[in-house]
């Protein structure tokens, strides 16, 4: 067995993707791909690297008639119990998100069908922003727990999504109360004002707001995935 048989074989009985491999190796994603392929064999540090993460000896990954491990038991290649914790709790901190943002809202509505203050505004939204905040406080706190069982590099869109739902609420909660002088979770205005057309805008400016700060981060990651290819070659 050659050594990027080997290589994707112990990835992979790892449950771990190529993504995370190089994280840890700290290159970028292309060479482990190359590495897996037999396109290039990586450096004596990188292979001892190899050796530490797997748990197995140089020797085995670098004699091609060394079929076994030596030093320890490859795990199967299904996800370990601790890979499928910890993905069920990065899946729980989203949903906590999102449930934190929709509770805020809801309960904020029903204070504003209850009553209104003497200028026509609706009630402060301080008691639904600190719910919804609490219920998003368990999400990170669920995100934190499923780094012990298993460590895994968020892909953009998750971070991206995680980030629409967090950030809504705190700059929901700044935008009204420099507006209106108002808290609330949901971006109102309480003038008068087509509510239709106010909303859409509002949207539109966060949707925009997000798709910048998506876009810092993929950039971000391009320029980092770039630096560790010239440091492969």
């Amino acid at each position: 067995m050659t050594f990027n048989e080997k290589l994707t074989k112990l990835r992979k009985a790892n449950a771990m993707s190529q993504e995370e491999l190089a994280e840890k190796v700290n290159v970028s994603r292309q060479a482990i791909s190359k590495w897996e392929l037999g396109d290039s064999i990586p450096d004596s540090d990188k292979i001892i690297a190899l050796s530490e993460i797997f748990n197995v000896t140089t020797d085995y990954l670098l004699k091609d008639d060394l079929d076994n491990p030596t030093s320890a038991i490859i795990m199967r290649e299904q996800p370990s119990k601790n890979v499928l914790i910890g993905k069920i709790l990065r899946f729980a901190s989203t949903l906590c998100y999102a449930i934190g943002l929709l509770v805020s809202w809801v309960i904020w509505v029903k204070e504003c069908n209850k009553f209104y203050d003497c200028l026509g505004r609706p009630p402060m939204g301080t008691f639904s922003i600190l719910l919804g905040l609490l219920i998003q406080s368990l999400g990170i706190a669920c995100h934190c727990f499923a780094n012990n069982f298993h460590k895994s590099k968020l892909s953009l869109g998750h971070v991206y999504l995680n980030l629409v739902f967090l950030l809504f609420i705190p700059l929901t909660a700044i935008f009204t109360l420099c507006l209106n002088g108002n808290m609330a979770p949901y971006p109102y205005y309480y003038h008068d004002v087509d509510w239709a057309q106010w909303t859409f805008w509002v949207w539109s400016l966060y949707v925009c707001v997000m798709l910048i700060i998506g876009l810092i981060f993929l950039i971000c990651k391009k320029k980092k995935d770039k630096k560790a290819t010239k440091q492969d070659f």
